[in-house]
């Protein structure tokens, strides 16, 4: 690799290499190749987009605020996804929760409450969460 073009090669610097949360691993040694996180982390580039979150309701999905979630529009949703929905003009984080009968929209923190969807309510769902992003910093204010 040519270090002196680091700066104009595209995509940021990947390492092979799992990197353990407990103890240290003298394998960081190992760089494998740059990689366009467009490419890593969007499928549908049409259908994709990224949304600033705000709240507390998904914090436990390791959602805080201000963190970048990446939606694709061209996924079908399915129960467990983690959708960007809109309830009757007001969009939401949430948990798709559904079975043959209901659905709902459930939160991944215990201080707020699930949403049954009825029949009377507006309800769209605009895309589903495939990867998020998120700024350590913010993820600090979250701590107990």
């Amino acid at each position: 690799m040519d270090t002196n073009n680091l700066s104009t090669e595209k995509g940021i610097l990947s390492y092979d290499c799992k990197v353990p949360a407990g103890f240290p691993s003298p394998a960081m040694d190992y760089l494998q190749e740059r990689i366009d996180l467009n490419k890593e982390f969007i499928q549908h580039p049409l259908s994709t987009f990224i949304i600033e979150s705000e709240g507390y309701s998904m914090i436990n999905a390791f959602i805080p605020p201000k963190a970048r979630l990446i939606v694709d529009r061209s996924i079908t949703p399915k129960n467990g996804d983690i959708v960007l929905a809109v309830i009757n003009g007001e969009f939401t984080i949430k948990f798709l929760k559904k079975n043959k009968y209901k659905c709902w929209l459930v939160p991944a923190n215990s201080k707020f409450k699930e949403t049954e969807i009825t029949a009377e309510m507006d309800m769209q769902i605009w895309g589903v969460v495939t990867h998020i992003i998120t700024n350590v910093n913010d993820v600090r204010s979250c701590m107990p």
